[in-house]
């Protein structure tokens, strides 16, 4: 159960301690002793929490002060190394000298944690609870021993506890719907998860679980789906999107077909065989199968988008060029459908409104592939208008991107099946080395 999660509880602890040192405690020590607490100064690079009881009435300890805040940098220091076994040793010490100095035992539980000292790390960060109850981090921590002790459902009251006393905590709802997922609650691990999306977008650990809540659940319907009927249109229809997204287009032909013959009326099942039919090169029969999508439901603009695109590169460019205007005009975020305009407005002799197309392409993404092919097509505008400079400006920018981009993995037209609206674009290099028509 842990395999997945044991580098991720490292973070955990790195993420959380690394922005816990904007964390002041101006209150008094639950014990009583009237002592103001301040967060000790502690260089990034240093990973760990530290906090000290500093007494401006009680000049008798400043001693003993300066002793734990030595003890605690250099905890902070051993735990930045890996060095939990010391880290541990000073902390411990700091306790002995301060026993009512919560931090101090939170930090040892960390440490303890970290050498996998579980039990006994538990027990101090249950004694931080005790010294200064709603001390942020503690409830986390102590959800994370817990579940590695697989006592998942006390697990789950104290990372519970801790987004309830900080909701802003991204790990704190991740580690929440982990342990729901250790639990087999998928469904129950997605709102958590989705929440640490939300406050953390970026982080790959909660990318990680909130994708495998969501595939988890998603298998659970699919199975429940199968079990109804094995056979079904539905069941056909997934597995053609499966065979889509692992590129095994041939195979998600025959799936898509079977889905078809079971329900020739039913919305989106012909634009997704039509995609296939693209993707593997079954040209002859993709604008047939966009239609017959057309026919069952006229307003499909991503079917009036793909129909569009394949006919500026395939077949008849003005019939193309008014299906891409028509979906734009629905959906201008179709961006893509810019190129492809473009490409139509030269076959059709439109060189000043194919030139507009492109530049639109390229604004709207001035780094993918499309925007390079408008940059080569620009050129080749430039030329026929007679504007030399700007022509050059053009195949200049579209031969930067080139050589930016050579070392890439060749575009192949199955990217279709990752996005319904992510059309193919022709190889530069072949274009430029005339082995390859120009779209």
């Amino acid at each position: 159960m842990h395999t997945q999660t044991n580098a991720s509880e490292t973070r955990t602890a790195l993420d959380w301690i690394q922005r816990a040192g904007d964390q002041v405690d101006t209150g008094t020590d639950a014990a009583g002793s009237g002592r103001a607490s301040i967060c000790a100064l502690v260089p990034a690079a240093i990973m760990v929490i530290v906090f000290f009881a500093f007494s401006s009435s009680c000049l008798v300890q400043a001693q003993a002060t300066t002793d734990v805040q030595a003890q605690m940098q250099a905890g902070a220091s051993a735990m930045a190394a890996g060095d939990f076994a010391a880290a541990v040793k000073d902390y411990t010490a700091v306790t002995a000298r301060m026993p009512s100095f919560a931090a101090g035992y939170f930090n040892l539980g960390l440490a303890l944690e970290q050498a996998g000292k579980l039990e006994e790390a538990r027990t101090a960060l249950e004694h931080s609870l005790q010294l200064k109850p709603g001390l942020r981090g503690a409830h986390l921590f102590l959800g994370i021993t817990d579940y590695r002790l697989n006592h998942l459902k006390q697990a789950e009251v104290n990372l519970t506890k801790e987004t309830q006393i900080d909701p802003h905590d991204a790990k704190a709802f991740m580690w929440l719907g982990v342990c729901r997922l250790a639990e087999g609650d998928a469904q129950a691990a997605i709102k958590p998860l989705d929440t640490a999306y939300a406050l953390d977008p970026r982080d790959a650990d909660i990318l990680y679980h909130r994708g495998r809540a969501y595939l988890l659940v998603a298998n659970a319907s699919y199975d429940a789906m199968f079990k109804l009927n094995h056979d079904s249109m539905r069941v056909h229809q997934v597995l053609g999107e499966a065979y889509a997204q692992a590129y095994r287009n041939q195979e998600a032909v025959s799936e898509f077909e079977l889905a078809v013959r079971m329900a020739p009326q039913h919305p989106g099942l012909h634009e997704e065989l039509a995609d296939q039919y693209w993707a593997s090169g079954t040209l002859d029969k993709v604008a047939a199968a966009y239609r017959e999508e057309l026919t069952i439901d006229p307003y499909s603009v991503s079917t009036k988008y793909k129909l569009g695109a394949f006919l500026v590169l395939n077949q008849g460019s003005a019939e193309g060029v008014k299906l891409l205007r028509e979906a734009l005009a629905a959906d201008p975020t179709l961006i893509d459908a810019h190129y492809y305009l473009g490409t139509g407005l030269t076959e059709t002799g439109e060189p000043l409104e194919a030139i507009h197309e492109f530049e639109q392409a390229i604004a709207a993404n001035p780094n993918d592939d499309r925007a390079m092919m408008s940059y080569y097509k620009l050129a080749l505008e430039y030329r026929t208008l007679h504007e030399p400079e700007q022509a050059k400006a053009a195949m200049d920018n579209f031969l930067r991107m080139r050589a930016q981009i050579k070392s890439r993995q060749a575009q192949h037209t199955a990217q279709i099946a990752r996005n319904r609206t992510e059309l193919p674009v022709n190889d530069p290099e072949k274009i430029v080395a005339g082995t390859q028509p120009q779209p």
